[in-house]
């Protein structure tokens, strides 16, 4: 009951100006059925930028924010970087931040969903972010891409649908599930992080990393995907400790 009073105080305030208009009234009902705040309110913020949520995304998480600015950080550290890519995009959080955060950087969105390419279309102008700095395409995975990359960014389907029943209840009622489970052929949720280390490699430039999520019990098999290839590799925690975020980089 707490959290309904205080969401609807917060919804109050940010979507209508503290305005009680008939609307609102309408949205305090989408509450207390459920319905996810971020949803109601429209919107989340993201390392700095306001992510449109309007067609129901997946809603971006701290954990994706913890990897995203650590990976941010390292492109900083490294110089300004020129061609960057957000694939599985969804909302566009994790391309939407490099915008922000990298303000010379070009980036791009590939997303498998027409409705949330033109939403991330609407979020890159929410932002006011210059447009001739972003490329939206609809693909699959890695279908799409070209050239090469100085980071790819990917925060792929990577639950079991088996595990369906330990998602929180707003993630099974409300969330797309095609944003959680990436079990193609039996992979157990690691069919696109298989695709990236088969595939990556030659889309970036020397010196250049793929940073993904993935789980924390999903380690070991992602190491023996990586035995015998050329990528050097190492794993990031998240803000818990738990050990969740591989990166691959390709020598220099």
């Amino acid at each position: 009951m707490y959290e309904l009073i205080e969401n609807t105080e917060r919804l109050k305030r940010e979507k209508y100006n503290g305005v009680e208009t008939p609307e609102f009234f309408l949205d305090v009902e989408r509450l207390k059925a459920g319905e996810p705040f971020a949803y109601v309110l429209g919107y989340e913020d993201f390392l700095g930028a306001r992510v449109d949520l309007s067609h129901k995304p997946m809603i971006p998480r701290p954990e994706t924010a913890h990897w995203v600015a650590r990976a941010i950080g390292e492109v900083q550290a490294r110089g300004e970087a020129s061609r960057l890519i957000d694939l599985f995009s969804g909302s566009g959080n994790i391309g939407l931040a490099l915008l922000k955060n990298l303000p010379n950087a070009q980036v791009e969105f590939s997303e498998i969903d027409a409705d949330l390419s033109k939403q991330i279309l609407k979020s890159v102008r929410l932002n006011n972010f210059d447009e001739s700095r972003v490329k939206i395409f609809e693909g699959d995975a890695m279908e799409g891409m070209s050239g090469q990359y100085e980071a790819i960014f990917a925060n792929p389907p990577y639950i079991d649908r088996e595990a369906f029943g330990e998602l929180d209840k707003d993630q099974q009622d409300h969330e797309p599930h095609l944003a959680f489970f990436g079990d193609k052929d039996n992979s157990k949720g690691l069919y696109h992080h298989e695709l990236l280390i088969k595939n990556a490699w030659d889309f970036l430039v020397p010196g250049g990393a793929v940073y993904m999520e993935a789980d924390e019990d999903q380690r070991p098999q992602i190491e023996a995907m990586l035995k015998g290839t050329k990528w050097t590799y190492e794993f990031w925690t998240d803000q818990y400790g738990q050990v969740r975020f591989p990166v691959l980089r390709k020598g220099s």
